[in-house]
């Protein structure tokens, strides 16, 4: 049996072991209360629970828990005999999750090595570093709300491309490529639609969504266009780029025409798919309310402008960031090539 299956094998076997320990063990770590559910009984909308403290002075002893119920499940948990939890003041707080949190994110990790190699671990790396630059951002923009949102997140978009492809690729010719097309490409998208929104005095966009904000409603949504362009763009980006320098690599004597030409029929592919993808990523979390609204006689006109407006411009962002990225991934390709033959 090829050694990396084995390897692969052996590694999800003990993530699962790992896992069950920690759901199972790991009460004795928290501060907060955690216990272990005997028994459910619902009563009048509410949970009646008999459980097992699992940590604390008093652990083994039995504490009665209550918790909110609805059929539905719409914003109440229904719990289920040997599950743990979390309490306090006899209440149910949340379910206890480590367990299976480090279960999905060990599986994550070793996806992406098993499948990517060193490039996958870089890649992980990448989407923490990410992650947390833009918790920073988020956080610091508390601090200095006399400054838009739209400055911080701009900031954010460089750094987001720059950790994205530095650290997966290095700080070279082929990975300044990629960074500079797409940052041309995500802040063209978010201009052009910027433009368009000033044109048209934000006409036909429904903003009530966002009326709970105690901030400007309107460079928050610009804040959220411009990171939401910044996964298309790359994403074409690289796609084209990495093709083409693929094909370099396995054939050295192909000409630089060739290599555009073969760039263009590639974007045209990943471009039509990836559309595609962001309408059904932007419109599905919409169906829910969708239904809502319509069940209550609104009319589907009425509907689709009150719930899908902002999506709409989301979606168009996103596109322009998807399409203007062939251009100029194309454009930056041949920059680079200056002096390979035509």
């Amino acid at each position: 049996m090829n050694k990396k299956l084995v390897s692969g094998i052996v590694f999800f076997i003990f993530c699962v072991i790992v896992s069950f320990g920690i759901q199972l063990k790991s009460s004795t770590l928290y501060n907060q209360a955690v216990a272990k559910i005997d028994q459910v009984e619902i009563s009048n909308n509410q949970q009646e629970i008999s459980a097992t403290k699992m940590n604390g002075k008093d652990k083994g002893d039995t504490v009665h828990l209550t918790a909110d119920y609805r059929k539905n499940e719409l914003d109440t948990v229904d719990y289920s005999k040997g599950e743990q939890v979390f309490y306090s003041h006899n209440k149910v707080d949340e379910k206890k999750r480590d367990g299976y949190v480090f279960f999905m994110i060990a599986s994550l990790l070793f996806t992406l090595i098993f499948v990517g190699g060193k490039s996958g671990v870089t890649t992980f790396i990448s989407v923490v570093l990410n992650s947390a630059a833009l918790f920073l951002i988020v956080n610091v923009y508390r601090s200095y709300t006399n400054i838009s949102l739209v400055i911080f997140t701009a900031i954010y978009t460089v750094l987001s491309i720059a950790i994205t492809l530095f650290l997966i690729d290095g700080i070279k010719k082929d990975s300044l490529q990629k960074f500079f097309a797409t940052f041309l490409t995500v802040f063209s998208a978010f201009f052009i639609c910027l433009i368009a929104m000033e044109f048209y005095q934000d006409e036909g966009l429904r903003f009530e969504d966002m009326g709970v904000l105690t901030r400007p409603y309107r460079p928050i949504f610009l804040s959220g266009l411009l990171v939401g362009a910044i996964g298309a763009s790359l994403d074409t980006v690289v796609s084209v780029v990495s093709t083409l320098e693929e094909i370099e690599r396995k054939n050295p004597a192909v000409t630089l025409n060739q290599l555009v030409r073969s760039g263009k029929r590639v974007g045209q592919d990943v471009s039509s798919t990836m559309v595609n993808v962001l309408i059904c990523s932007y419109f599905s979390s919409a169906i829910p309310m969708m239904l809502v609204y319509l069940h209550n006689g609104w009319l589907f006109g009425e509907t689709v402008s009150m719930l899908l407006s902002l999506e709409v411009v989301r979606v168009l962002c996103g596109g322009f960031g998807i399409l203007l990225s062939i251009p100029f991934s194309l454009l930056f390709f041949q920059i680079s090539r200056r002096g390979v033959r035509q």
